[in-house]
């Protein structure tokens, strides 16, 4: 992960910006009821599991169009996994749903530094 490769996300109406945190819940963010806890157990996260936001990565896509998308990381106790993205406005519309709770950049550096510090350095050798 390279810094350089994210910029931070345009003003939205749930403060969503690189360096927030997403918490999952259990309201049902899909008509089959899948909630965002259960995408997290899906892609190896665990109830411990919170979403860091690196921010906006550009990319080709398939037809060699720019793509934008929100990228961020799993951090468990046992460090960091699986990096789910988005489209902002998907994102925006499951937290609109209840399926993520969001933990404004001024609190996560306020409380959860450490806490992302010590689980993103835990990949590390």
């Amino acid at each position: 992960m390279r810094p350089g490769d994210y910029t931070d996300l345009p003003e939205n109406r749930h403060g969503v910006r690189a360096a927030v945190i997403l918490l999952p819940t259990e309201k049902a963010i899909t008509l089959a009821g899948i909630s965002s806890k259960d995408f997290v157990e899906e892609q190896g996260g665990d109830d411990g599991t919170l979403v860091f936001i690196f921010g906006l990565r550009e990319a080709r896509g398939p037809s060699g169009d720019r793509v934008e998308f929100v990228e961020g990381v799993f951090l468990s106790e046992s460090g960091p996994g699986f990096h789910p993205t988005w489209d902002l406005e998907q994102l925006l519309r499951e937290i609109d749903a209840g399926g993520w709770k969001v933990v404004r950049r001024e609190e996560v550096l306020e409380r959860w530094v450490k806490v992302v510090e010590e689980r993103m350095n835990k990949g590390d050798p």
